[in-house]
Parts: C-alpha cells; sequence; structure tokens
C-alpha cells in the first residue's frame, strides 16, 4: 500500500520564462513505463538481430546460387569435353577396325562402358568415373594402335630373300628364252645352289608347291593386299597354312621351272598386281 501510494515530481522550468510546469508520477506508472522501456528494447534488439540473420542468409544465398552457377557452367565445360574425347575414341576405333581389316586380323576393341546419357544424376562423382572410362580406353587403343602399326611394318615386305647379284629386273626385257621382249614381274637374283631363301615380311603361307614356269614356289600373304612370291627354289621348308615371320628360311636357291641358272625370282603384288620390289628393298 505504501508503495502503491508513493509519487514523484517532475518540476520543468524553462529558462527564459518565469512559468513553471509540475508533473506528478506515481511508483507504478514509473514501474510500468520501465517495463515497457525494457521490453521495447528488447523487441528491437530481437528485430535487429532476426534482420541480421536474414540479411546473412540472403548474402549466403546468392553466394551458393552464384557457386552453383559456377558449378554447373564447370559441369557443362567438362561434359563436353569428355563428349568430344568420346568422338574421337569412337574414330580411332573406327580407324583401328579399318586397319585390322585390312591386315586381315580380327580384333576385340575396348568400349566404353559408361555413356554421356548416363551422366549427370550423380554430379562430379559420375563425370570422374566417365573420364577414368575413357582414360582407359584411350590407354587400350593406344597400346592397340602401337602393335597395329608394329604388325603392319612386321607384315610389308622388307630388304631381298637371299644375297646374290641383280640380274633380270623388274619390268621390260628381253625374252631370255626367245626373241624378242616381255614382262618381268620380279626380280631375279642370282646365288648359289642351296643358299637360304627367308621370308622378306611376317605372313600366312598360301602356297607352297611346284608351279609351272615358277618351278618350286611359296607365295606368303602378309595382308592389306600384299603377297611375295619365291620362284625357282630348289627346296620347300613351308606348308600351307604356315606362319613365317621376316627372316623366317623358307627354302633354298635352285633353278626349278623356267629359269636359265640358279637364282630365287622374287615378286612382290599388291590386289595381285606386280610392284616393283625395288621399292620395298629398303634401300
Amino acid at each position: 500500500m505504501f508503495a502503491e501510494k508513493q509519487f514523484y515530481t517532475l518540476i520543468i522550468a524553462p529558462a527564459r520564462s518565469s512559468q513553471w510546469y509540475k508533473i506528478i508520477l506515481q511508483h507504478r506508472h514509473l514501474y510500468a513505463l520501465g517495463v515497457l522501456s525494457i521490453t521495447g528494447v528488447l523487441i528491437v534488439t530481437t528485430a535487429a538481430i532476426w534482420l541480421v540473420k536474414q540479411a546473412v542468409l540472403l548474402v549466403n544465398y546468392h553466394r551458393v546460387q552464384g557457386e552453383n552457377r559456377a558449378l554447373r557452367a564447370e559441369f557443362s565445360t567438362t561434359l563436353h569435353d569428355l563428349r568430344s574425347r568420346l568422338n574421337l575414341i569412337e574414330k580411332q576405333s573406327q580407324q583401328l577396325t579399318d586397319m585390322a581389316k585390312e591386315m586381315g586380323m580380327e580384333v576385340e576393341l575396348p568400349s566404353v562402358a559408361l555413356q554421356p546419357e548416363m551422366v549427370g544424376t550423380g554430379g562430379p562423382a559420375d563425370l570422374q568415373s566417365f573420364a577414368s572410362e575413357l582414360q582407359r580406353v584411350e590407354a587400350k587403343l593406344k597400346e592397340l594402335h602401337v602393335n597395329f602399326v608394329t604388325e603392319r611394318v612386321s607384315a610389308t615386305p622388307s630388304g631381298w630373300p637371299t644375297e646374290g647379284r641383280m640380274t633380270g629386273r623388274y619390268g621390260v626385257r628381253h625374252n631370255p628364252f626367245g626373241g624378242g621382249t616381255e614382262f618381268h614381274a620380279g626380280q631375279d637374283i642370282s646365288a648359289p645352289h642351296g643358299q637360304p631363301v627367308h621370308a622378306t615380311a611376317r605372313g600366312v603361307v598360301a602356297v607352297a608347291a611346284y608351279r609351272s614356269g615358277y618351278g618350286n614356289l611359296v607365295i606368303l600373304e602378309h595382308g592389306q593386299g600384299i603377297t611375295t612370291f619365291y620362284a625357282h627354289m630348289a627346296s620347300i621348308y613351308v606348308q600351307v597354312g604356315d606362319r613365317v615371320d621376316r627372316g623366317h628360311e623358307i627354302g633354298t636357291v635352285g633353278a626349278t621351272g623356267r629359269a636359265s641358272g640358279t637364282h630365287v625370282h622374287y615378286e612382290v603384288r599388291v590386289d595381285d598386281r606386280p610392284v616393283d620390289p625395288s621399292a620395298y628393298s629398303g634401300n
């Protein structure tokens, strides 16, 4: 009761006036004013904190949006690059397929297990898997390409089948068995009887038999439409279907068939058309 009856008097006296004002404030009024002030401060403080938090959230939102746009752009660029690599791999695969077909080889080419349309749901993890898959296939294709080139070199005639003196050359020549001229489809190499004759490239024996005119003849198929002929041999050491490497001894020098002396008649044919063997001599 005593506290409720307490009051305070506030006197206001302007400096330039003789009139003054008196305000009487009861204790409960001051208490209410204090409560309202504290409440107001709390409300303002809470509102300020809320606004700051919202501002921070908005800034973070825009930052995350910017990062997402950058990531999407990077993802799109990376996926485009990977698609380009995939297209190149497909072209290389086709080239290797054509090369194998020309060489008469069968080859199982690696394939990309993960396709571009499967990439996207997993984000960067999918991209990394796709990139790793492309890298694996690229490495395998590179290895196959090196093997194919090595095989092609090994299967391309090089050098001469035996050592000796070059006699009848490729092209039009005087007919040694009669008058006039004739087309000579190969290169004659004069050498002692029984001297070894070697394959000039890796290949498969297609013919190993006596043929009229050629005498004892061996024909090797090297792929890419290339064949080599070794004629007039005294003996043959290979059979049809045998696989031989460059330098393999396939027979010996002789004079069988239509021959004027001991020598090897050596031909190189491309798509069954005789070409100048000196183009493959390596000289």
